[in-house]
């Protein structure tokens, strides 16, 4: 759990950033969007289930936990970030 914990103090750091730079609050990280959403909710530092508007349990995250590294480590999560952008803030061709 504590190598899950390590990258999503990482991934904050790396939002805060977005934040900065394109001056908008990002207040869910997508971590899993294949099947059942799970974010992070960044005021609260927790993992969530959106479809079910509640947040994970301990063993819950234990049983996601290989899967949201692997997001993170092949860089899927960055790509959810960016994905989230298009137009609306200037990126792209239009």
């Amino acid at each position: 759990m504590s190598k899950l914990k390590t990258y999503l103090e990482i991934l904050n750091q790396k939002v805060s950033y977005v934040e900065e730079l394109y001056g908008f609050k990002i207040n869910y990280l997508p971590l899993i969007i294949e099947g059942t959403t799970v974010v992070l909710d960044r005021k609260k530092g927790k993992l969530k289930i959106i479809e079910e508007n509640r947040y994970l349990s301990e063993e819950e995250i234990k049983n996601l936990e290989r899967k949201i590294i692997e997001n993170i480590e092949k860089g899927v999560i960055e790509l959810y970030l960016t994905m989230t952008f298009g137009e609306d803030v200037g990126l792209g061709e239009g």
